[in-house]
């Protein structure tokens, strides 16, 4: 018999890059030249760097900066699961299926530390937070599966990047009862892009008024 758990919800991809201050400055100067408010020159630089490919890569080439496209970026760290925030867990076993709540299960959590990425930044570059969220979900397996699932026996392993001025809990995986589930994702439903978030070299969070 195989255990399995579905995950019904958000499926994070987050991605923690460098980006050129230069580079970010050129976007956000276009944008301002469009859109004399904070809140659609924000909008704009998020539209340029996650859509506008073709206006991304000519402001790179324009700085010397590598650019081609936000999943191609030199990445310090890529983490794809599902989002702890608002999790359902759906088990099948011998005793059939059933859906559960995430809300109360034991939770190993590890956080990525801003001052480890800091360190890998050039002078003249600031770190990137950036990701996507999906509709979908993850599927855990767990095979030679014997009696029926105890929720106390499962332990939810996450990345939670809180450190990086981002509140997303990214589900990197589980294990039932000591043991390693096997991981898949499953089909998505939408995306959504995340707010970039930008973080100087003091780390200290940036906004649009610092590329002035």
């Amino acid at each position: 018999m195989t255990l399995e758990i579905a995950t019904q919800g958000d499926i994070d991809q987050i991605v923690v890059s460098s980006l050129s201050r230069a580079f970010v400055q050129k976007i956000y100067r276009h944008c301002w030249g469009k859109n004399n408010t904070p809140y659609f020159a924000g909008n704009c630089f998020k539209g340029v760097l996650y859509f506008d490919e073709r206006l991304a890569i000519k402001y790179a080439d324009d700085v010397g900066f590598p650019w081609r496209g936000w999943l191609s970026a030199p990445k310090f760290h890529h983490r794809t699961g599902a989002s702890l925030h608002g999790l359902s867990l759906t088990v099948r076993d011998a005793a059939g299926q059933r859906e559960t709540s995430a809300l109360g299960l034991v939770v190993a959590e590890e956080r990525p530390r801003l001052d480890g990425f800091l360190e890998g930044l050039g002078d003249d570059e600031v770190l990137a937070v950036l990701g996507a969220v999906d509709k979908g979900e993850m599927l855990f397996t767990l095979a030679d599966f014997d009696g029926t699932f105890d929720a106390d026996k499962l332990v939810i392993e996450v990345e939670r990047f809180s450190d990086l001025y981002c509140e997303e809990a990214v589900v990197t995986g589980m294990r039932y009862d000591g043991r390693v589930m096997s991981m898949e994702t499953g089909e998505s439903r939408g995306k959504s892009m995340v707010d970039p978030l930008l973080i100087g070299r003091d780390g200290k969070l940036l906004d649009m008024y610092d590329f002035a």
